[in-house]
C-alpha cells in the first residue's frame, strides 16, 4: 500500500501477554467469548500516511496488498503508544471532585477537563490519577487481514467523515462535499482548525474541488 491510499481492514489487537484489547470482527469477537452486542463491529477505514493507526501497524500495512491476511505482527511500545511519562500522573484535592458532585473510586476512568485518566489511588484527601494512554509501555500484537482498497470518491470521503468526527450528515452536490454537524445535537461548534484539518484531508485524497462545513 502507498500513502493516500484507503484501505479497509479487520484487526484483532491483543497485548504481549495474549489479552485481547480491541477487534473489528464480530464472528471472531463470539469466537474469544468477548462479544459485546452494544458495539458495532465493522472492517476499519486507514488512510495510509494520516496516522488513523498506530505506526508500527501502519508501517506493515503499508508492505500488505489487497486480500493478505497475517498473524502476530509484533510492535514493539515505542511504535504503537509510547512509553508511560510519570508527567501524566497528577495529583489533585478530593475536595475540588466533591464540589462537581463526582464520586471517585479507584480504578475509575474519569474527566478531568479535557482530558481522560484512571483514578490511580485515594487517600489523604488527595486524588491521584494517570492520564497515560493504557497501553503504554506495552508491546502489542495484531492479526490483520486487508479486505478493500476503496476506490470511489464518495465512499473515501464517507469513510474519512466517518473516522474523523462520526456523526452528523455528509451529502455531495457535483464537485462539493457538504458536511453537517447538527449542531442541534451537540453544544458547541466544530473548532476553526479541526474543520480546516478535515477540510484539507478531502480535498488531498479525492477528486471533490470544495468541502462546505455546517457547524
Amino acid at each position: 500500500m502507498e500513502e493516500g491510499d484507503l484501505i479497509l481492514i479487520d484487526y484483532v489487537g491483543k497485548t504481549a501477554e495474549g489479552e485481547v484489547f480491541d477487534l473489528s470482527n464480530e464472528e471472531k469477537a463470539k469466537e474469544k467469548g468477548i462479544y459485546n452486542e452494544r458495539v458495532e463491529y465493522q472492517p476499519i477505514p486507514v488512510l495510509i500516511g494520516s496516522g488513523y493507526v498506530i505506526e508500527g501497524l501502519e508501517e506493515k500495512l503499508k508492505e500488505m496488498e489487497v486480500g493478505d491476511s497475517e498473524e502476530g505482527i509484533e510492535i514493539p511500545s515505542d511504535k504503537a503508544y509510547g512509553g508511560r511519562d510519570s508527567d501524566n500522573i497528577q495529583t489533585y484535592p478530593e475536595k475540588e471532585f466533591k464540589k462537581q458532585e463526582v464520586n471517585i473510586r479507584v480504578g475509575d476512568q474519569i474527566m478531568v477537563g479535557n482530558r481522560k485518566g484512571k483514578v490511580l489511588s485515594k487517600g489523604s484527601g488527595r486524588v491521584k490519577v494517570d492520564f497515560n494512554h493504557p497501553l503504554s509501555g506495552k508491546d502489542l500484537v495484531y492479526d490483520v487481514d486487508v479486505l478493500e482498497k476503496v476506490e470511489d470518491d464518495e465512499e473515501i470521503a464517507e469513510k474519512i467523515f466517518s473516522y474523523r468526527l462520526g456523526h452528523g450528515d455528509i451529502e455531495f452536490d457535483g464537485d462539493t462535499v457538504i458536511i453537517d454537524h447538527d449542531i442541534e445535537d451537540h453544544d458547541h461548534e466544530l473548532p476553526e482548525k479541526f474543520k480546516n484539518e478535515l477540510r484539507d484531508e478531502l480535498l488531498e485524497n479525492t477528486g471533490f474541488e470544495k468541502v462546505e462545513i455546517k457547524g
